[in-house]
């Protein structure tokens, strides 16, 4: 039968392989993220977002635009907030000529679905659908 002595030296070496293994499993789950993430944005700068778009009309224009047509935003603050898209990689192109986005006031947010239409005479845009959540 162990004395106590004993068993706390061995719980404590128990302890300390469980921290080094978790400690070299977390450093190598943040490689991988890491990696993905660089990945992620390679691929996404290499993919137009619609082969219509004009010549010299950036996505990240587009995006721009977008951030300051708040009439498009459907709700209201809360708690003194002010909707807005804050971050700009949380807007999908999907398709030709829709774009989904996700914008928030700091306390609540939504998605929202447009149609836009590139004129040369700027950016129109229509809301199609929302979803608060």
């Amino acid at each position: 039968m162990l004395n106590s002595k004993k068993l706390l030296a061995c719980l404590l070496m128990v302890m300390v392989v469980l921290t080094v293994y978790l400690g070299v499993e977390l450093r190598r789950t943040k490689q991988n993220l890491t990696t993905l993430e660089k990945s992620y944005n390679t691929m996404i700068a290499m993919v137009p977002p619609a082969a219509s778009w004009p010549e010299g009309i950036s996505k990240e224009a587009v995006i721009d635009e977008l951030a300051k047509r708040k009439e498009l935003f459907p709700w209201q603050g809360v708690l003194g907030g002010t909707f807005g898209l804050y971050d700009k990689s949380r807007v999908w192109f999907v398709g030709p000529k829709w774009c989904l986005a996700y914008i928030e006031d700091g306390h609540i947010g939504g998605y929202i679905l447009l149609r836009y239409h590139i004129t040369p005479q700027g950016i129109e845009w229509q809301l199609l659908d929302s979803e608060e959540i």
